[in-house]
């Protein structure tokens, strides 16, 4: 039989077990919230550390942005100028295509209409300028039709102008001057060399001769216009096409090819002449297509 010592014992133990169970349970919690509490601390002490990382190394992070947003303007800028330099080209070949437009729509026009000088049998031929001289003086083009295709020095040469100016679409620039099986030089009226028999359209006895001023080389005159002559600006400037009844001489350019308008008309008391200033209908510095009467074998 159990002892009255071993049952004490029994009913000790559980209740000392039940007892440090307790204690253990108790000493877990507080350790628990201990080790929360520190954990606690060692965040709010990583957030302020990162705080203070963040505004120390704000500037430095600013800095590399800026550079960052510099070469980036830097790729948008040049990518701009690309796309300039292409807008560009393409403004300026535009421009050039409907220049080129006007003229042959001028050329077509003028050679279409009854203005066209079929007396004499002129064929036209059609050709575009290759080559410029720079001096006034000397003023020639260089066109890429020449002999082979029926060419000959002294041929008259007109240009497109702009519907606008009324005179059937093409005006005179000047003559054939030289000839290879390819090409032709083209003397301008603004060439020092080249004098052209004019006469003012609808005034009786305003014939005379026109060539470049000697004072400046882009003005035309006509001059050994006859004093009593009635000559006004705005006055329309044709070729005379004179013709010796001899049949010895006789003009390079048909009766009637439009050169421009009259600007002013000079005359001295002493003089008996009129010098007329004429603003010619082409300018001499800027076509690039031409047309050269051909065939009629005048060669002057």
């Amino acid at each position: 039989m159990p002892t009255a010592r071993t049952r004490l014992a029994r009913r000790i133990i559980p209740l000392v077990l039940v007892v440090a169970a307790i204690v253990l349970v108790t000493f877990s919690m507080r350790a628990q919230a201990q080790g929360g509490s520190v954990q606690s601390q060692a965040s709010d002490q990583t957030v302020a550390i990162q705080e203070v990382a963040q505004r120390a190394t704000q500037p430095v992070r600013d800095l590399i942005g800026w550079f960052g947003d510099i070469r980036t303007a830097r790729l948008e800028r040049d990518h701009l100028a690309q796309e300039n330099a292409v807008l560009r080209s393409e403004l300026a070949t535009a421009q050039v295509n409907q220049q080129d437009g006007e003229e042959l729509r001028g050329l077509l026009g003028y050679v279409r209409s009854p203005l066209f000088p079929q007396t004499k049998n002129y064929q036209p031929r059609a050709a575009r300028v290759v080559a410029r001289s720079p001096s006034l003086i000397s003023s020639t083009v260089v066109v890429d039709a020449g002999d082979a295709v029926g060419v000959k020095v002294g041929d008259p040469v007109l240009a497109g102008v702009a519907q606008s100016a009324n005179t059937g679409g093409a005006a005179l620039i000047g003559r054939v001057e030289q000839t290879t099986p390819e090409t032709a030089t083209i003397a301008l009226l603004s060439n020092a060399n080249v004098a052209v028999g004019a006469t003012v359209s609808g005034r009786r006895g305003a014939d005379g001769i026109l060539q470049p001023s000697a004072a400046d080389p882009s003005v035309l005159v006509l001059g050994f216009v006859r004093g009593s002559s009635v000559v006004a600006p705005g006055d329309r400037v044709v070729t005379s096409g004179f013709l010796d009844p001899s049949g010895r001489l006789g003009s390079a350019y048909p009766r009637g090819l439009p050169i421009g308008v009259v600007s002013e008309a000079r005359q001295s008391d002493a003089n008996t002449y009129k010098s007329v200033l004429v603003v010619p209908w082409v300018d001499l510095d800027s076509f690039a297509n031409v047309v050269i009467l051909t065939g009629n074998g005048s060669g002057q």
